[in-house]
């Protein structure tokens, strides 16, 4: 018994030591690990998970418990069956201690040179809904973000060229029962849009071939419609210059685990200047709005209106007020 009483006396005075050692020793092992040995493990993991309809492979992992929690994946490399393949120089994920306790997707997600460009996304806790339903705050940035990369991940039919800086912000119910909060600040520079041919309501319509210095955007979007608040469209200067107002119904819809955006009645205010050359490259595509056109020194300028119940249907086209 007195053997027993020393042993714990002498722990009690020595928990210090005892606690530097210990925790040395998981320091020790921790950067000792071999952890680019998981590569192919984590790779048929995640495969196993989507059923096999993603693939992910990497060359390096690193891991880090201090200043927080994190997992850092170099040449990261994601194939997808849905999506054209994508690739990153770096990945980095640490999620939030509060979010681990409480079993909630909290924490951050950086991507270095996805889509030519860097991403941060932010995931913390929100407000709820008026029907107390948990929403999340989500704060994604990227910037100098390839044009030409998304138009080729989301399958467009024209051919862009930019590059996109975006800054928004979300209050959301991650399973979408009710509608996001959003609001959101979109710039492009650089943008070119070479010449293309895109079907549309009103039949194949032959797009010039068009470049502006810059192209911003800021709205945002509240009950299921989106609001254009600013809307510019190049600079004083450039072939096309104007800005666009307006709103348009958007909504997200949960169709079992898929996300889809469905897209509804839109109604925007358009006030266009252009200059002669542009007026000749784009003369049959101009033609729809000629009856809106005031000419100016420079070339034209074009004030009209455009409305629709359906994006599927041929807009209607009026003065603008």
């Amino acid at each position: 018994m007195e053997q027993l009483r020393q042993l714990i006396t002498l722990i009690s005075q020595s928990k210090g030591k005892i606690f530097v050692m210990v925790l040395s020793a998981l320091a020790f092992v921790f950067m000792l690990f071999p952890f680019d040995d998981l590569s192919d493990l984590i790779s048929s993991q995640v495969s196993k998970l989507s059923n096999n309809s993603v693939y992910l492979q990497f060359d390096k992992l690193k891991m880090s418990l201090f200043p927080q929690p994190g997992v850092r994946m170099d040449q990261v490399y994601i194939e997808s069956l849905r999506t054209p393949a994508l690739s990153a120089q770096e990945l980095i994920i640490t999620p939030s201690i509060s979010g681990l306790i409480a079993q909630k997707p909290y924490g951050q997600v950086s991507a270095k040179g996805l889509l030519k460009g860097d991403i941060d996304i932010h995931v913390g806790k929100g407000t709820k809904t008026e029907n107390g339903l948990e929403r999340h705050r989500v704060e994604v940035s990227a910037k100098k973000v390839s044009l030409h990369d998304i138009r080729e991940l989301a399958n467009l039919p024209v051919l862009l060229k930019g590059q996109l800086n975006l800054q928004t912000t979300a209050l959301a119910d991650l399973s979408f029962q009710e509608q996001p909060d959003v609001e959101l600040d979109l710039s492009i520079s650089q943008f070119e849009l070479p010449p293309s041919n895109v079907n549309t309501p009103m039949g194949p319509l032959t797009l010039p071939d068009l470049k502006l210095t810059t192209v911003e955007l800021k709205g945002r979007l509240s009950a299921g419609r989106f609001i254009v608040e600013t809307g510019t469209i190049g600079k004083p200067g450039d072939d096309l210059y104007g800005s666009i107002k307006g709103d348009i119904a958007l909504t997200i819809n949960n169709r079992g685990g898929t996300f889809a955006p469905q897209v509804g009645a839109y109604n925007f205010e358009v006030d266009l200047r252009t200059k002669k050359s542009f007026q000749d490259r784009a003369a049959l595509f101009l033609t729809f709005i000629d009856s809106y056109k005031t000419p100016t020194s420079e070339g034209g300028q074009y004030k009209f209106k455009l409305t629709a119940t359906n994006p599927m249907m041929p807009p209607s086209i009026g003065a603008a007020r």
